[in-house]
């Protein structure tokens, strides 16, 4: 029976939006804290410059592993994978739509 070893590797969760406008990329943004706030106002931590994004929009939270996007009663709304919607568990791959921006959400392992 082999003995357990140490992990010299450990597998880690790094989320970030990758941020565009009009199919161009703008930004990309490590998701790093617990809540991170979207929308048009300058204390915003991802600042959308867009008539159609209010100005606090949407934020993002993580609780353990997981993150959350959350409309904060947006006139326009917040849009996964082109369905609105008030609260929805992000996976990798998911597209959150607000305005003419587009926050495409990446988790993807990361071996350090």
């Amino acid at each position: 029976m082999p003995t357990p070893t140490l992990r010299t590797l450990q597998e880690v969760q790094a989320a970030r939006l990758v941020i565009l406008k009009d199919g161009e990329q703008v930004d990309e943004y490590k998701l790093n804290k617990r809540r991170v706030t979207i929308g048009r106002k300058h204390d915003c931590d991802i600042r959308l410059d867009c008539k159609n994004s209010s100005r606090h929009h949407a934020q993002i939270f993580t609780v353990l592993k997981d993150d959350y996007v959350l409309d904060l009663d947006s006139m326009n709304g917040t849009y996964v994978n082109r369905k609105r919607i008030k609260k929805y568990s992000l996976e990798h791959g998911d597209i959150i739509t607000i305005g003419s921006y587009q926050l495409h959400y990446k988790k993807e392992p990361v071996e350090l």
